[in-house]
C-alpha cells in the first residue's frame, strides 16, 4: 500500500512552489510541474489499493481498512482540488469512472469526484497579466445553487458573458473539469453587446483598508475615461461609439491589499457607489480602478456582459492602452493574435500562434494605441453594418479593388477586402483573409516609422462563428520581425492550397489598389477533426483490451470528393492496436469507426497516453490527433465464499450434496471479467480436487463441489487463486461436512 502521508507532503510542497491559489476569488493560476501531476497519479493508485484492501478485508479488520481508505480518499481529493484550476487535463486523466466509484463504501463518497451536468449563465473573464505567460481566461457558471468555476482541458470555448449553457464535466467541490468546449451546450446565446452610440460607464475609484492611497484624482479619471478613451473609440468606430458617464469615489472598501479578490472588489465598489447615490442600473459598463495590491495583472475584464465589468490595477497604469484593451473585452472581443508558419506566410499545420501577437491592434501586444483590425471592427459592427464603412467580400473570380486606409473617417469607401480562404461545407467554419491598409493617421500616428506597413497591406485570417480566430499573418516570413508583416506593393501572396493570389499594386495615404485572383471552387483538403469516446481514462489490467469509438469530421472544402480516413494509434512496445479505416465521409460530415488497444501482459501499473491519428487516405498529410488514456492496475483481489458453512453428507449412495463455491475478483475496487480462477478443495485427509473457470462480466465465477455419502467428515479447506496476465491473488475459506 502507498504511503499516503509521504505522497501528500510531496504534493503540498510542489503545489506551494507553483503558487496554487488558495482563495476562490483569486485569479493567479498555478504552473503545476510534471512532478505534481505524477503525485496525483500516485495518490490515485494508492486510493485504488486502499479500496482493494478494504474489499478483501475480513470483517474484523474492516474498521481499520475503512479508516485508511477514508484518509486516502481525502488526501487525493485535496490534491485534485488544488490541481483542477491549473491542470484540469490531469484531473480528468486520473478521474475514476462511475463504475469504479460505485465500488467504494458510502463513507468514501464525499471525497470522490462526481459526474455533473449543470445549467446556468456563463461569465467569461480575461486576465491580462504583467507577465504575459500568466494571461488566461476565467469561466464561471452562475447556477441556481451558486457559482462554479469551469476549467477546460482542451480548447476553450469562445463564448460571451451572459450565455445560458449546459455543461457536462467532473465536479470537485465548486469547480468542474471539462474536456473541451464540446462539453458546453448553448441553451440561449448571450445578447450581443451594444457597441454603438453612447456607452454609459460608471468608473469607481476604490482603495483598501490597509492601502488608502489615491493615485489619481476624480478629474484625472474623468479625463482618462471620458476624453482620452472616448475619443479613441469615437475615431476607431468611425464616429459611431463614445463613452459617457460618471466617476465615483474614492471609496475605502473592506478588502485587504494583500489579497487579489476581484469579485469582492467589484461587489464592495458597487455597494459603495450605490450608497453614495449612483443608480447602477443607469450604466452598461462598470470600471473599477484601485491602487497597488496583490494582483499581478494590469487589467481584467468580462468578455461581453450587461453590465460589463473591468478591473484596472493602477499600479501598472490607468492609461488608454489598458482601459481601451479591457473595454475591448467588454465590447465582446477576444485577443488579436498572430500566426507564425516559419518560412511561409500561412500553412495548415506546423504554425505557432501568439496570443497577443498582432502588434498593430489594441487587442494585441502594444504599448501604443492602434486601431482594431478589420476582423475585430466587423465583429463590433463598426464595419460592414448600418452606416458603417463597408467591406468588400470576394468569394470567387478575379478583379482589382480599391480600399481606403482603416483610419479614414466615415464614408462609403470600402475599408478592407474579405476574401474566402476556403469554401467550407460548414458555414460556421468558413475562413477568410482580411486585407487592410494602415496609415500614420490619428491614433495610428505611431506607424510613421514603419515603412513596410505604410507601403503595403496587412493580411489577417478569421473564421466565421469564432470570435477568437483573428490572426495577423507575416507576409515577409524571411525576416524575424513582425514590424514588417505587411505585403509590399508589387509583391504577390499566393495561397498554395487554393491558388488564390493577392497583390497590392498601389498604396498611398488616400487609397490602396489590390489585385485579387480567386480561382473557381476546387478541392481544398484540410485537417480533419478527431474525437475519442470514452473521453476519460479507461482503467484495465495488463493484457486486457480497451475499446474506443473514433469520430472523424471531414473538413475538406466542398469541392472535394468524399474520403476515407485511416486511424492509427501509437502504443508502447508490446501493445497492439487495430488501426481501422473509416467508411467514406463527405466534406462537412462526420463518421465513426472502432479502435481497440490491447496492452502487453507485462505492462506495469501506470497511466499510458495513447495518441490516435486520423489521416485522409487520399491526402495523408492532412491529419489530426487525439489522445486517450489507459490506466493499468497491477493488483487483483480474490474473495471466495461458500453458500453454507456446513453440509450434511447424503445417507444414500445415489445422492449428492453440492457445495456452491463463488469466487469474486476485483481490480481497483471494480469487478474484473476474464480472470482465470483455480479453486482447490482439500478434505481432512489431504486429498484435493481442482476446479477451474473464468470470471463473468460481474467479476464472479461459481463452482459446484460434490459431496457424496462416502465423503470424509470434518473441516475442508478452499483455496482460490485468480490470475490475469502478470497479476494474481489468492484467498481461502472453508466449510465442514457432518
Amino acid at each position: 500500500m502507498k504511503n499516503f502521508d509521504t505522497i501528500l507532503v510531496a504534493f503540498a510542497a510542489l503545489a506551494f512552489a507553483a503558487g496554487v491559489a488558495a482563495h476562490p476569488g483569486e485569479v493567479e493560476v498555478a504552473k503545476v510541474s510534471a512532478a505534481a501531476r505524477g503525485v496525483a497519479e500516485d495518490l490515485t493508485f494508492a486510493l485504488l489499493d486502499a479500496n482493494s484492501s478494504y474489499t478483501a478485508a475480513d470483517p474484523g479488520d474492516r474498521g481499520l481498512r475503512l479508516g485508511e481508505l477514508i484518509k486516502a480518499a481525502r488526501d487525493r481529493h485535496d490534491a485534485l482540488a488544488a490541481l483542477i484550476n491549473s491542470d484540469p487535463e490531469e484531473v480528468l486523466k486520473v478521474a475514476l469512472p462511475a463504475s469504479v466509484r460505485a465500488s467504494f463504501p458510502g463513507e468514501a463518497a464525499p471525497f470522490l469526484e462526481q459526474d455533473a451536468q449543470e445549467d446556468g449563465t456563463l461569465e467569461v473573464y480575461h486576465v491580462d497579466s504583467v507577465h504575459r505567460a500568466d494571461n488566461h481566461y476565467l469561466y464561471v457558471l452562475n447556477t441556481m445553487k451558486g457559482k462554479l468555476s469551469l476549467n477546460f482541458a482542451g480548447k476553450q470555448p469562445a463564448f460571451l458573458t451572459g450565455a445560458k449553457v449546459r455543461v457536462t464535466g467532473l465536479k470537485i467541490d465548486n469547480a468542474l473539469a471539462l474536456n473541451s468546449g464540446s462539453s458546453v451546450t448553448t441553451l440561449a446565446a448571450a445578447p450581443l453587446p451594444n457597441t454603438l452610440g453612447a456607452q454609459k460607464t460608471l468608473t469607481m475609484l476604490v482603495n483598501f483598508t490597509d492601502e488608502q492611497t489615491q493615485p489619481y484624482s476624480v478629474a484625472d479619471a474623468q479625463a482618462i475615461m471620458f476624453t482620452t478613451t472616448s475619443d479613441y473609440d469615437y475615431e476607431a468606430s468611425y464616429q459611431q461609439t463614445w463613452l459617457t458617464g460618471d466617476v465615483a469615489g474614492w471609496f475605502t472598501i473592506p478588502v485587504s491589499s494583500t489579497t487579489c479578490d476581484y469579485s469582492s472588489i467589484g461587489t464592495y465598489a458597487n455597494q459603495a457607489a450605490s450608497k453614495a447615490g449612483f443608480n447602477l442600473s443607469n450604466y452598461t459598463h462598470y470600471v473599477y480602478v484601485f491602487p497597488a495590491n496583490a494582483c499581478s495583472w494590469w487589467g481584467l475584464g468580462t468578455v461581453g456582459g450587461n453590465p460589463s465589468q473591468a478591473w484596472i490595477h493602477s499600479q501598472w497604469g490607468f492609461t488608454l492602452p489598458v482601459v481601451g484593451h479591457e473595454m475591448g473585452h467588454n465590447f465582446g472581443l477576444y485577443h488579436s493574435h498572430s500566426l507564425d508558419c516559419g518560412n511561409v506566410e500561412v500553412a495548415d499545420s506546423g504554425c505557432s500562434a501568439s496570443e497577443y501577437g498582432d502588434i498593430f491592434d489594441i487587442m494585441g501586444s502594444s504599448n501604443t494605441t492602434p486601431h482594431f483590425n478589420a476582423f475585430q471592427k466587423e465583429r463590433l459592427g463598426w464595419l460592414n453594418a448600418g452606416v458603417s464603412p463597408p467591406l468588400t467580400t470576394i468569394t470567387s473570380g478575379s478583379g482589382t479593388y480599391t480600399i481606403a486606409p482603416m483610419e479614414m473617417g466615415r464614408n462609403t469607401t470600402s475599408r478592407a477586402l474579405k476574401i474566402a480562404k476556403t469554401t467550407s461545407c460548414t458555414s460556421t467554419q468558413q475562413q477568410w483573409y482580411y486585407v487592410e491598409s494602415r496609415q500614420a493617421q490619428g491614433y495610428d500616428a505611431f506607424l510613421s516609422g514603419y515603412t513596410n506597413v505604410l507601403s503595403g497591406v496587412l493580411v489577417h485570417e478569421g473564421t466565421d462563428g469564432d470570435p477568437n480566430s483573428g490572426y495577423l499573418l507575416d507576409m515577409t516570413p524571411a525576416t524575424d520581425s513582425w514590424y514588417d508583416a505587411a505585403l509590399d506593393a508589387g509583391s504577390t501572396f499566393t495561397d498554395t492550397a487554393t491558388g488564390l493570389t493577392i497583390m497590392p499594386t498601389s498604396v498611398t495615404s488616400s487609397g490602396t489598389i489590390v489585385s485579387v485572383t480567386a480561382p473557381a471552387t476546387s478541392c481544398t483538403h484540410a485537417a480533419p477533426a478527431i474525437a475519442l469516446t470514452p473521453t476519460g481514462t479507461q482503467y484495465t489490467s495488463a493484457g486486457a483490451t480497451a475499446s474506443y469509438t473514433v469520430s472523424v469530421t471531414n473538413n475538406d472544402g466542398c469541392g472535394c470528393a468524399a474520403s476515407t480516413f485511416d486511424v492509427s494509434a501509437v502504443v508502447p512496445a508490446g501493445w497492439g492496436a487495430t488501426n481501422p479505416r473509416t467508411a467514406s465521409i463527405t466534406p462537412g460530415a462526420t463518421g465513426t469507426t472502432s479502435l481497440s488497444i490491447t496492452s502487453a501482459s507485462s505492462a506495469t501499473a501506470a497511466f499510458y497516453t495513447v495518441p490516435s491519428t486520423a489521416a485522409n487516405s487520399a491526402a495523408p498529410a492532412f491529419a489530426a490527433t487525439a489522445s486517450g488514456t489507459i490506466a493499468i492496475i497491477s493488483s487483483l483481489v480474490d474473495s471466495v465464499t461458500t453458500d453454507k458453512s456446513s453440509y450434511t453428507r447424503p445417507t444414500k449412495g445415489n445422492q449428492t450434496v453440492n457445495a456452491m463455491i463463488t469466487t469474486s475478483v476485483t481490480s481497483g475496487g471494480g469487478p474484473l471479467s476474464g480472470a482465470s480462477v483455480s479453486v482447490q478443495v482439500t478434505d481432512p485427509r489431504g486429498s484435493t480436487t481442482t476446479l477451474s473457470g473464468t470470471t463473468n462480466s460481474g467479476g464472479t465465477v461459481t463452482f459446484s463441489y460434490s459431496i457424496k455419502m462416502k465423503a470424509v467428515t470434518g473441516n475442508y479447506t478452499v483455496n482460490s487463486r485468480a490470475t490475469l496476465g502478470s497479476m494474481s491473488a489468492t484467498k481461502s475459506t472453508g466449510f465442514s461436512v457432518q
